[in-house]
C-alpha cells in the first residue's frame, strides 16, 4: 500500500482547502466537461485534487483497497460529475434507465475483477476520457433485475481480444443510490494523458506495472466505507 500521508514538514488539507478543491472541480466541469481527450490531463489534475481532499481514503493502489470491502455490492459506470456529486456533496444518485438492459454489475472480492470489468463496459459515460465506477450497497430504494431475467442478454461475452467475460454478474437497476450507501469509487485515466508527477514508481516507464511502456490505464480509488475518513494511501 502506497503511503500518501503528509510529510513531517507538510500539513493535511484544511477545511477551506477541501471546499476550494471541491468547488474547483465543479466549476471546471461546468465549463470543460465535453472538450474531449485533449483536455484529459487537466481534467485528471482537477479530479485527483478533489479526490485527495475528499472525506474518503484515497488509494493510488486500488488493489489495496478491495480487501477492505466485505460486502456484496453493485458497481456501475457513472457520469463523473454525478459520481463526484455523490462523493463530495453527498447527493443522491438517480438510476433511471429507458428500458431493461444491463447498467450495473454485482461485485464482491471473492469473484475477483469480473464484476468490475463488466461495470467498465456498461455505458459510455466519461469526462474527457476520465471514467468513474461507483460501488454501492443495494437497498430498498434500488430495484434489480438479474441477468437471467433480461431478454437476449448472454451469460458469456467474447471481447475483441478473444477473452471471454462472464456476464452472469450484470443486472439492470432502477432507483436511487444514497450517498451513505456508496462504499468506493474507482477512476480510470488514459495513461498517455495522466500527469507524470502523479504517477507512482511502479507506473512510470520501466516500473513494475509498466516495464515495456504498454500500460494503457492508471486507476485511482476512494474508499468510503467507514466514518472519520481522511488518511491517504
Amino acid at each position: 500500500m502506497l503511503e500518501h500521508a503528509p510529510a513531517q514538514n507538510e500539513t493535511a488539507p484544511n477545511l477551506f482547502d477541501k471546499k476550494t478543491n471541491h468547488s474547483r472541480f465543479f466549476e471546471y466541469a461546468n465549463v470543460h466537461r465535453e472538450e474531449g481527450v485533449e483536455s484529459c490531463t487537466e481534467t485528471a489534475k482537477v479530479v485527483l485534487e478533489a479526490l485527495q481532499s475528499s472525506e474518503g481514503t484515497f488509494f493510488e493502489d486500488v488493489g489495496a483497497m478491495y480487501p477492505l470491502i466485505h460486502e456484496r455490492l453493485l458497481v456501475r459506470r457513472e457520469n463523473v460529475e454525478i459520481a463526484m456529486g455523490g462523493i463530495l456533496k453527498e447527493e443522491n444518485i438517480s438510476i433511471d434507465p429507458k428500458g431493461l438492459y444491463p447498467n450495473v454489475a454485482w461485485w464482491d472480492i471473492a469473484h475477483g475483477s469480473e464484476g468490475l470489468k463488466n461495470a467498465f463496459l456498461e455505458g459510455r459515460a466519461h469526462m474527457n476520457g476520465v471514467v468513474a465506477v461507483l460501488g454501492f450497497k443495494p437497498s430498498e430504494h434500488i430495484a434489480v433485475v438479474e441477468q437471467k431475467d433480461i431478454p437476449d442478454e448472454p451469460s458469456i461475452f467474447r471481447g475483441a481480444d478473444g477473452v471471454d467475460l462472464d456476464r452472469r454478474f450484470v443486472a439492470s437497476a432502477h432507483g436511487t443510490v444514497s450517498p451513505d450507501d456508496i462504499r468506493f469509487a474507482i477512476f480510470r485515466f488514459p495513461y498517455q494523458y495522466f500527469p507524470e508527477k502523479e504517477m507512482t514508481d511502479d507506473e512510470v516507464l520501466g516500473g513494475d506495472k509498466n516495464p515495456n511502456g504498454k500500460l494503457q490505464y492508471i486507476f485511482r480509488g476512494v474508499y468510503l466505507g467507514h466514518q472519520g475518513k481522511s488518511t491517504l494511501h
